[in-house]
C-alpha cells in the first residue's frame, strides 16, 4: 500500500482518538442512500480543502467533477481515508494522494492508446472526407441537375398535354355528321396525328433518359465517396466496440470474499453490457484499491466540487448517492461479504391525522417517512391507514413522496376520486408548500420554469431537459434566513411534474440550494449534514367539492 494514498483523519493527526459516533452504525454505507457519517464529512473537508490550496489541482477540479472518500482500516488498526476522482483531471488519470485507475487507459505505449490512436487517424480521414470540396461540388452539381430536370420533363410534360389537347380537337371535328367533301383525307390526318404522338412520347422518353443517365453518372461519382465514408465509419465503428469489450474485460474487480471478475463478466451475469465510462466513478475505484491493498471498507461518500453541469443536479460541497447505471450491478459485485446498511428510510416524525371527512372525501395529514399509497416495502401507507380508521373506501387522487409530509386528499367513491382527478389534470388544485433549503444565497422572490424529463439511467431522479423536457412552473418567495444561513421558503406549484420542487431547489439554473435532507439531489453537505428527514412539507391543499362544489381550503397552519 502507498502510504501517500491512506490520510490519517484530522483529529488523528493531532493525536486525538478516533470519534465514537464518527462511524455509522449497521454496517457499511449504502451507496445508493446514505447520510454521510462524521469521519466521512472530516475527510471530504480536508479533501476540498487539499485542492483549494493547490493553484493546479483547484483549477483542474473548478470544472466540475465527483470525488468520493472511504473510510478504511489497515492490518494495523489504524483507521484513515483513502480519497478518489471520477474519470480524469485535467488529462490525469493519476493524481499524488488519490486512488489510481482499476486500470490505467493513459499508459502511452499500451493497447488502448495504439488502438485509439488508429481510431482517431479515421476520424481524421472521415473528416476529410466529409469536408473535400469535391464532394461539395458534386452534391452541388447533383441538386443543380435534378433541379433542371425536374423543370425541363415539367416543360415537356405541359407542351405535350397542350398538344394532346389539339390532336384531340381535330380528331372531334372529324367525328361529326354531315362531313363535307374536304374530309375525304381523314384518314390520312388521323394518321398523321397518331404518329405526331407517337413521336413526342418517343422524344419525352429519351428526354427523361438523358436527364437520368446525366444524374446517375453523377450520383456514382458521388456514392463513391460517400460509400468510402460509410465504409470507413463502419470500420471505426467495430474498431470501437471491440476496444469497449477490450476495456470492460481489462478492468477486474474483487470483492471482500476474495473474488475476481471483469467489468464485462459482472454485467453479462445480469443479461447488461456495461454502459461507457463503468468502472471510472469514484466509489468503485475506491474500494477496488482497498480490496487490493487488504484495507477493511468502513464508511463512504461520494460529494461534488466544482461548476455545476447543465443538466444533472450536482451542487459545490453536496453528498449524491452513486450512479445506479454504470455502479448499480457493479458495487452489488464488489459489496458482497460486507454487511451493508439498511436503506436509510426516515421514520415517521409524527402520527397521521385526518382534518376533515365526509361521504365524498377524507383530508389528511401525511407524516414524512409514510408511504401516500401502498408500495413494495410493507410499509403501512397513509392511504391503508385510513381505510383502517374510517372502515371504508378510500382511493387516491395525487401523492407526495414519501419522504415529504403534508396535507393529502382522498376520495371515498369512485365518482369523487374522477372529479378530484379532472382537476389535478386541468391544474386547478391549488397548493403551497414550505421547505428548508441548504445554506446558499437565493432572491427574496421569482419564478422557477425548467423543463424535466425521468433520468432513464439514475432512476428515480429527473432532470432538467432543455431539448425534450416537459413544462415545470413553480413560484416562491423567500420566508426567513436562518443563522446557519439554511432558508425558509414558500413554494407555489404551477405544474406537477415528479420531484419538481426538488429539482428546482437544488439544480443551479433554479435556486442552486437543495432542500435539506433531500438524500436524491445533494440535501446533505458538509454545511447541512445533520439530517434526519427531508425538509419538504405540503402545507394547504385547495380544491373544489365533488359533491357540494364549494372551494375548499385545508391549511396546516
Amino acid at each position: 500500500m502507498n502510504r501517500k494514498r491512506f490520510h490519517l483523519l484530522p483529529n488523528q493527526k493531532n493525536g486525538l482518538p478516533l470519534q465514537e459516533d464518527a462511524l455509522p452504525g449497521g454496517g457499511f454505507t449504502n451507496p445508493f442512500r446514505y447520510i454521510p457519517c462524521k469521519a466521512v464529512l472530516s475527510a471530504a473537508r480536508e479533501v476540498i480543502s487539499t485542492i483549494d490550496s493547490d493553484s493546479i489541482l483547484s483549477k483542474d477540479f473548478a470544472q466540475g467533477k465527483m470525488l468520493g472518500v472511504l473510510i478504511v482500516r489497515n492490518h494495523q488498526g489504524e483507521t484513515g481515508y483513502l480519497c478518489g476522482f471520477s474519470g480524469n483531471v485535467g488529462g490525469r488519470s493519476q493524481i499524488e494522494g488519490f486512488v489510481p485507475p482499476i486500470f490505467d487507459l493513459t499508459n502511452p505505449d499500451g493497447h488502448f492508446k495504439k488502438l485509439e490512436a488508429e481510431i482517431s487517424s479515421i476520424n481524421e480521414k472521415i473528416r476529410l472526407m466529409e469536408s473535400d470540396p469535391r464532394l461539395d461540388s458534386i452534391l452541388h452539381e447533383l441538386s443543380s441537375c435534378e433541379t433542371e430536370a425536374e423543370k425541363e420533363i415539367a416543360a415537356a410534360r405541359a407542351s405535350m398535354a397542350e398538344a394532346r389537347r389539339r390532336r384531340d380537337s381535330i380528331r372531334a371535328s372529324y367525328s361529326r355528321e354531315n362531313i363535307d367533301e374536304r374530309d375525304g383525307n381523314r384518314e390520312d390526318i388521323l394518321a398523321i396525328l397518331e404518329r405526331e404522338s407517337q413521336h413526342e412520347k418517343a422524344e419525352f422518353a429519351r428526354l427523361k433518359k438523358r436527364w437520368k443517365e446525366r444524374i446517375g453518372t453523377i450520383k456514382a461519382a458521388a456514392k463513391a465517396i460517400t460509400d468510402e465514408i460509410l465504409g470507413m465509419k463502419s470500420v471505426r465503428r467495430e474498431m470501437s466496440d471491440q476496444l469497449q469489450r477490450w476495456i470492460f474485460h481489462q478492468y477486474r474487480v474483487h470483492n471482500i470474499l476474495g473474488q475476481e471478475a471483469s467489468i464485462w463478466e459482472v454485467f453479462a451475469e445480469k443479461g447488461l453490457v456495461p454502459p461507457g465510462g463503468t468502472g471510472d466513478c469514484a466509489a468503485p475505484k475506491l474500494l477496488e484499491y482497498a480490496f487490493r491493498n487488504n484495507l477493511q471498507p468502513l464508511a463512504m461518500g461520494e460529494f461534488w466540487y466544482g461548476t455545476s453541469p447543465d443538466t444533472g443536479v450536482r451542487v459545490h460541497g453536496h453528498f449524491y448517492p452513486s450512479c445506479t447505471s454504470k455502479c448499480g450491478p457493479l458495487l452489488g459485485y464488489m459489496m458482497k461479504g460486507l454487511h451493508i446498511q439498511d436503506d436509510i428510510t426516515f421514520e415517521c416524525d409524527r402520527k397521521p391525522a385526518i382534518m376533515h371527512y365526509d361521504k365524498d372525501i377524507i383530508v389528511a395529514v401525511k407524516p414524512s417517512g409514510m408511504p401516500s399509497v401502498p408500495g413494495l416495502d410493507n410499509r403501512v401507507s397513509l392511504q391503508e391507514w385510513l381505510s383502517a380508521e374510517t372502515g371504508g373506501e378510500v382511493l387516491a387522487v395525487h401523492r407526495l413522496d414519501m419522504d415529504t409530509c403534508g396535507v393529502m386528499v382522498f376520495a371515498r367513491n369512485t365518482s369523487s376520486q374522477a372529479f378530484l382527478q379532472s382537476q389535478f389534470e386541468k391544474r386547478t388544485v391549488k397548493k403551497v408548500y414550505l421547505a428548508r433549503l441548504c445554506p446558499g444565497d437565493i432572491p427574496q422572490e421569482g419564478k422557477i420554469e425548467l423543463p424535466l424529463s425521468p433520468d432513464y439511467d439514475e432512476r428515480p431522479r429527473q432532470k432538467v431537459d432543455l431539448s425534450n423536457g416537459k413544462e415545470t412552473v413553480t413560484l416562491y418567495r423567500m420566508i426567513e434566513k436562518y443563522p446557519d444561513g439554511s432558508t425558509l421558503v414558500e413554494f407555489h406549484p404551477l405544474t406537477g411534474r415528479t420531484h419538481q420542487l426538488r429539482v428546482h431547489s437544488a439544480h443551479p439554473l433554479g435556486l442552486g440550494c437543495p432542500i435539506e435532507g433531500d438524500l436524491l439531489y445533494g440535501g446533505c453537505s458538509l454545511s447541512c449534514a445533520k439530517v434526519t428527514k427531508l425538509h419538504l412539507q405540503a402545507k394547504s391543499i385547495s380544491f373544489i367539492h365533488p359533491g357540494s362544489r364549494e372551494t375548499l381550503v385545508f391549511d396546516m397552519g
